[in-house]
């Protein structure tokens, strides 16, 4: 497939033929993501590791130069990454999200506030049968 790219045939046409993954009818298609850098395991809003690092280190209209593996086994399952745009990540205004925030803590405060009060309930109980 590879050899294909080269030679000038379109990314979407050749993943709608030959990919396994669920986004193969979009033409492998994925929604925007952003990373932190560097990219660590869990933090890839669901992607392999080594996809999430490719679309970090490919720039725009970039594409891998070999197939990489999408998951831990060497043998398994391997993807063909291309990076069709990038944008700057863009972090929303702290007056934008102060509200979110603050109801996120009290929430916290409450949870933990709950937690210390039901502990010291059972500490204290007394159980008789």
């Amino acid at each position: 497939m590879l050899a294909q790219l080269i030679s000038g045939q379109s990314f979407e046409a050749l993943a709608r033929q030959y990919s396994q993954a669920p986004t193969a009818a979009a033409g492998g298609e994925l929604p925007w993501v952003s990373f932190k850098t560097p990219v660590v395991e869990g933090k890839t809003q669901g992607l392999p590791l080594a996809v999430a690092q490719a679309i970090i280190q490919l720039p725009a209209g970039g594409i891998t130069p070999q197939s990489i593996a999408s998951g831990n086994d060497a043998n398994g399952p391997r993807a063909i990454v291309k990076v069709d745009a990038k944008r700057p990540t863009q972090v929303p205004s702290f007056d934008t999200t102060k509200a979110t925030i603050q109801q996120q803590l009290q929430v916290l405060a409450l949870e933990t506030a709950t937690a210390e009060f039901v502990g010291g309930l059972m500490k204290d109980a007394k159980i008789q049968q």
